[in-house]
């Protein structure tokens, strides 16, 4: 495993986190691309210091979380993160020794299952691009689009 791999996330000036319930959505400015994590997968990317290592980073989530983070959840956790490019490049290498997502969740087992990773990629406009939808609606409703 990569139990001296130090994770960082991609959090700056260009992220916008909002909290909203259980769900944590971000927005990155630079590229307008969105994601919404689960309470689980907030907590392992907000503990991707860049100075933290697995085991510190599953020390630390068990206690957020209230419930035992294995270093494989955190694994299979960061390797989701790394593929949604919310890890900085080079700060970990998904999937350490051959294992595949398969064989990762098998090693997470069902105790954890309440804890699984869920990522989920949102597809956002540009703030311009937006603005440009609401000018064709507007053109469609008066019924001066050509």
């Amino acid at each position: 495993m990569a139990p001296t791999a130090r994770p960082r996330n991609i959090f700056g000036a260009h992220l916008t986190l909002q909290v909203v319930d259980t769900e944590t959505l971000l927005y990155d400015e630079r590229s307008h691309r969105a994601w919404c994590l689960n309470p689980s997968s907030a907590c392992i990317w907000r503990l991707c210091d860049g100075r933290s290592t697995i085991g510190q980073i599953a020390a630390r989530a068990s206690v957020e979380l209230g419930s035992p983070v294995s270093d494989d959840l955190v694994l299979l956790t960061l390797t989701n993160l790394q593929e949604q490019d919310l890890l900085e490049p080079g700060s970990f290498t998904p999937l350490p020794d051959g294992l595949t997502r398969r064989q990762m969740m098998g090693r997470v087992g069902l105790a954890a299952a309440a804890l699984l990773p869920v990522i989920a990629a949102i597809t956002a406009l540009p703030p311009s691009a937006a603005a440009s939808i609401g000018g064709v609606d507007d053109a469609v409703k008066n019924n001066t689009a050509r």
